[in-house]
């Protein structure tokens, strides 16, 4: 096919994913101009000819919830999949590069307000209100003591120091003699020594662009468990700008924690550059203490709209700033998952865990590996 004709594809598929936005709005979906925007950029991240991913790529952007998901694939088949239909999905052979020439006067032309004047964010970003509240499922089983097993796992590490223990692989020589004393010094009682364990600093830098929406019940009570379980870790927010909500989450109850994340983190559910977000990361929070009593857990599905360059770059940087480093992916669960974005493939050479959680039963396979690593 002649470069022309792969123009013409690329303009053809792009008109069907705008009218296909607007059919799911017509089926009541909360489908944003920010999402719509999400959505039409992971375009240039997925291979067009495999429909799996063109769905997935449509999926991730556009809802939020399970039911949600259902409804969307009750209108993808019926939008994209109807036999003989104008739009039935074919191989149309564009490649991803064609869609970002023709992105912005293509959704300018379509919906002129939905004026986008950065390569990065909405400016309608400033003014969002993610309504946390709505998000949070209050019916869901409780993870504290899976976030502290997590912690755990995570975040301890023996210290060169070591404290008298009921048991253990070396004998306490000086506290058993001073046990035994009333017994004659004869080596009734014996008393042990075991290292320490020294509580390492643990750092999550967690993704809430629009991408990661369907998740934000979980992921809310991940952070949730983890503040508590571990006082002096520190969490971080992203999509296009970083926030730390670190103070935020230790709120008296999980409505007033909410209502102030909500408050505080107007980027919310919006685009995603997570490179800038490393790069603040290790000037930022990983400039303070030491590097070996730091672990470093980033959650995020691994689209961005960034440059793989910069992400590789700062995940070298922040491998030398932390002990570990553990990537959390939620769609790491499928079993036709692949790490094709770039973002992901820039980042896993430098991750030491790379790991499911979407959900109580994965986070509990999520503990189990990292007892056995």
């Amino acid at each position: 096919m002649n470069p022309e004709a792969l123009a013409r594809s690329g303009d053809e598929l792009l008109t069907r994913a705008l009218a296909f936005c607007r059919a799911l709005r017509d089926e009541r979906l909360p489908v944003t101009p920010a999402r719509v925007i999400d959505a039409l950029r992971s375009l240039e991240r997925v291979r067009l000819e495999r429909s799996d991913e063109f769905r997935l790529a449509l999926r991730v952007n556009l809802v939020s919830s399970r039911e949600q998901e259902e409804a969307f694939e009750r209108a993808f088949d019926r939008f994209w999949h109807s036999v003989g239909g104008p739009n039935a999905y074919v191989s149309l052979n564009a490649r991803s590069e064609l869609i970002r020439g023709s992105l912005r006067e293509g959704v300018r032309e379509a919906h002129p307000e939905w004026t986008h004047t950065s390569t990065q964010w909405s400016p309608e970003e400033g003014a969002r209100d993610p309504e946390l509240w709505l998000r949070f499922d209050e019916s869901a089983p409780p993870i504290d003591d899976l976030a502290r097993e997590l912690a755990r796992r995570l975040a301890t590490r023996p210290s060169r120091r070591e404290r008298t223990a009921p048991q253990g692989n070396r004998i306490d020589l000086r506290h058993s003699l001073r046990r035994n004393a009333r017994h004659g010094l004869e080596m009734l009682d014996l008393s042990f020594r075991e290292r320490r364990l020294r509580k390492t600093r643990l750092v999550m830098l967690s993704d809430v662009s629009g991408s990661m929406d369907a998740y934000n019940p979980f992921l809310l009570q991940l952070m949730l468990g983890l503040s508590k379980a571990l006082p002096n870790s520190r969490t971080l927010v992203f999509s296009t700008r970083v926030t730390e909500i670190s103070p935020l989450l230790r709120q008296r109850s999980v409505a007033q924690t909410l209502r102030a994340i909500g408050e505080r983190v107007r980027h919310w559910s919006g685009g995603t550059d997570i490179g800038s977000a490393l790069a603040e990361l290790n000037r930022g929070v990983l400039r303070e203490g030491s590097a070996r009593s730091t672990v470093a857990v980033v959650i995020s599905d691994g689209y961005d709209q960034g440059e793989a360059g910069a992400i590789e770059g700062e995940m070298r940087a922040l491998r030398r700033r932390v002990r570990s480093v553990a990537w959390i992916n939620p769609m790491l669960g499928s079993s036709t998952y692949q790490p094709t974005a770039q973002g992901m493939r820039a980042a896993l050479p430098h991750v030491d865990y790379f790991l499911p959680a979407w959900d109580v039963p994965s986070l509990r396979v999520l503990v189990r590996n990292l007892a056995r690593a």
